[in-house]
């Protein structure tokens, strides 16, 4: 049986309101005096927080006890969080500071699976965006996924970052299921490491990072989707540290006219990325 729930931006009050529970998923409404309307998608693992009018973008992820954007303990509310930042971001980046806003946002539920879907048209109705986030019972992994649709009268450039915020981890340990030559790309300044074209080595690209703790989290998308991984540099005192992988579908200095960045005229293109919990 399939569940369909249209939210309304008036429906987001000061006070927390359930819009739907049942045996496997609650999801609930409030209004941030900061960020604005903010929905809550929940399952026995954890929760993810939406800001569902700014692209679907994620404020922060908590499964099994454990904040994904601080790498903290969650508490609910207790612990250190970026305040200047959302942790997983399926839309791609804004233009002169504004989010992306979506005409209309709705929730569905089939089986055991929730997704809250968004669409919306940017710069001028030249594009048209449609970004996703599933959620299933019992899982501590979710999915991002956009379908992007160019709705101008010739070929527009597409640079598409799913831009997934993890905490950077000191001695955290990472594996995938690539060689190594494959992450030796090209640095860009000091912040950024861009991995080799992936579509050389595996269809589908899957990343592992273990912290100290022994909590594994994953990340897996298709390469022919997102050709490229890119991995943000932080510093830390004296020591640089490496992030999670963040899924690319072209290198961040790749010509206009490189041919997986153009998207034709009437077409589409739809990416996903699943990441959380091992």
């Amino acid at each position: 049986m399939k569940i369909n729930i249209e939210l309304d931006p008036e429906a987001f009050g000061a006070h927390r309101q359930e819009l739907f529970r049942n045996a496997d998923f609650a999801v609930s409404a409030h209004r941030c005096a900061e960020r604005g309307p903010m929905l809550t998608l929940a399952n026995c693992r954890g929760a993810l927080t939406v800001l569902p009018y700014q692209g679907l973008a994620i404020w922060d992820a908590e499964f099994d006890g454990y904040s994904l954007k601080s790498g903290r303990r969650s508490a609910r509310g207790l612990g250190r969080k970026r305040a200047d930042d959302a942790a997983f971001c399926p839309a791609w980046p804004s233009h002169d500071g504004a989010p992306l806003q979506m005409q209309r946002v709705w929730l569905q539920l089939t089986g055991d699976e929730l997704t809250l879907h968004g669409e919306g048209e940017r710069l001028g109705g030249r594009w048209r965006i449609g970004p996703a986030l599933r959620l299933a019972a019992q899982s501590a992994q979710f999915a991002i996924e956009m379908k992007v649709t160019n709705l101008a009268e010739r070929p527009q450039p597409l640079r598409y970052v799913c831009r997934l915020n993890y905490d950077c981890i000191p001695d955290a340990v990472f594996r995938q299921n690539l060689p190594t030559p494959a992450l030796l790309g090209d640095a860009i300044g000091q912040e950024l490491l861009c991995s080799d074209d992936l579509t050389r080595y595996v269809d589908q690209a899957e990343f592992f990072m273990l912290t100290p703790q022994g909590r594994r989290y994953v990340t897996r998308f298709a390469t022919g989707q997102f050709n490229y991984g890119l991995r943000r540099i932080a510093v830390q005192g004296n020591r640089r540290l490496l992030a999670f992988v963040q899924p690319a579908n072209c290198r961040p200095n790749a010509p206009e006219g490189e041919a997986g960045v153009m998207l034709g005229a009437g077409k589409t293109r739809a990416f996903c990325v699943t990441t959380g919990v091992v």
